[in-house]
């Protein structure tokens, strides 16, 4: 009897050794890429922040599911980024989640998908899954020198709940980066990934936390919005658009320190109307590389040089800070046609708060074509003093409502002209 309690005892106690490492081989026997079992009536909701979209300021972006076709995955999704609210259709694809199509106000939206829920299908696709415990998934950093890959299953609590996850990571830059894979859902439930610099403090590049998912055959609540005119402006201003409208060029700042180059969309602005600029901060005669830690501004100024706005200072800032020396901003056009001069100015490189080092000081000049601003803006703008008199329509109907009105009075008169001779 000894002897069988013996044998039971360590039959549990191997049972209790290996059962873990059995859940392993399970998990690591799995394969995964971004977009697995991603079906018809999914829903997602993500709180995100990447550095190349406002310096990471935190946006939410949910999607559902709508259908499926031949050519891709129709997601309908809807996008809380600060005050201002988009919603349209983004379509992904089979072999990767890369947008392939998208409404024309979600097209910085489909990016930003792109650049950070998606960005581990650089290592892994439908026609070339990875096993989601793999230690090497590939090579990531600026010349491909860092090793990325699972450390093992973590487990992990989001908003959305706890999850046991395998724990994607590289080390770049002195930091740690990470990505929380659940092998049961298409996309990572957390990331913190830190943003690949040569020089300066680390930066995190980009970081989200699943909010919320599950499956509904009907659209979800959260999809009951309207899309907003971006910064407040009139819905009748064109949406920018980065791959169809722009201007796209570079220079050498006037002390020949640093290059800039830009982008920014639409083309031809209207004044009171939202424009975007894409801003790289690069050394002279190299346009691979960037300068980290940049602080910058953006002036208008008038025909003589002189400073008329300041973004910088419509914001709050003394300046603006980029960490990785590149920027977007976004901002409504307030000076008139025809033209508007602007300034890019870099005031120097260093940390966000403490010393400036201005030997990269410079700036260089952009003029920007500008359109009128819309009938409607003009209309609610204009001075009354000088507007034309417009005599007002004496309608028909109150006419021939007079008409009646006086015939009867003077039809009681003549019936009653006593009354008409009382003594007060």
């Amino acid at each position: 009897m000894t002897s069988l309690k013996k044998y039971i005892l360590f039959t549990i106690f191997v049972f209790l050794l290996i059962t873990p490492n059995l859940l392993l081989s399970a998990h690591a026997s799995s394969s995964w890429y971004p977009g697995m079992g991603l079906k018809q009536g999914d829903y997602y909701r993500y709180s995100l922040g990447w550095v190349q979209w406002e310096n990471g300021a935190p946006i939410e972006i949910d999607f559902w599911v709508k259908n499926q076709t031949s050519n891709g995955i129709n997601l309908e999704m809807a996008v809380h980024d600060g005050s201002v609210i988009q919603k349209g259709i983004v379509t992904i694809g089979h072999v990767t989640p890369d947008p392939i199509y998208y409404d024309s106000n979600m097209a910085d939206y489909a990016n930003y998908l792109k650049r950070t829920l998606g960005w581990l299908d650089a290592f892994a696709t439908q026609v070339s899954p990875i096993d989601p415990l793999n230690p090497v998934y590939g090579r990531a950093g600026l010349f491909g020198e860092v090793t990325i890959g699972s450390v093992g299953m973590k487990t992990v609590s989001v908003p959305a709940g706890t999850f046991k996850t395998s724990a994607v990571y590289f080390r770049d830059s002195g930091v740690d980066s990470y990505i929380w894979v659940d092998p049961t859902l298409p996309f990572p439930v957390k990331a913190k990934v830190y943003a690949i610099k040569t020089s300066g403090a680390p930066t995190v590049g980009y970081q989200f936390d699943l909010l919320e998912y599950g499956n509904s055959k009907q659209a979800p609540s959260f999809l009951n919005v309207t899309s907003t005119g971006l910064l407040g402006s009139s819905a009748k201003c064109p949406i920018p658009d980065y791959a169809t409208d722009f201007v796209h060029d570079s220079k050498p700042t006037d002390s020949n320190s640093v290059t800039i180059e830009y982008l920014y969309s639409p083309s031809v602005p209207h004044q009171g109307c939202p424009m975007k600029w894409r801003i790289w901060f690069e050394p002279m005669y190299s346009s691979t590389q960037r300068i980290s830690d940049t602080h910058y501004d953006i002036y208008t100024v008038d025909d003589k040089g002189n400073e008329l706005s300041s973004l910088s200072q419509n914001l709050g800032r003394v300046d603006i800070y980029s960490s990785i020396g590149e920027d977007e901003q976004t901002f409504v056009v307030k000076q008139s046609p025809p033209v508007v001069h602007y300034v890019i100015n870099v005031a120097g490189t260093g940390p966000q708060s403490g010393v400036t080092d201005v030997s990269q000081s410079g700036l260089i000049h952009v003029d920007v074509k500008v359109a009128p601003p819309f009938a409607s803006t003009i209309a609610n703008n204009a001075n009354t003093a000088n507007s034309p008199q417009i005599v007002p329509e004496f309608p028909l109907s109150s006419l021939i409502i007079m008409t009646i009105v006086v015939g009867f009075v003077i039809l009681f008169v003549r019936m009653r002209p006593s009354l008409f001779n009382i003594q007060l």
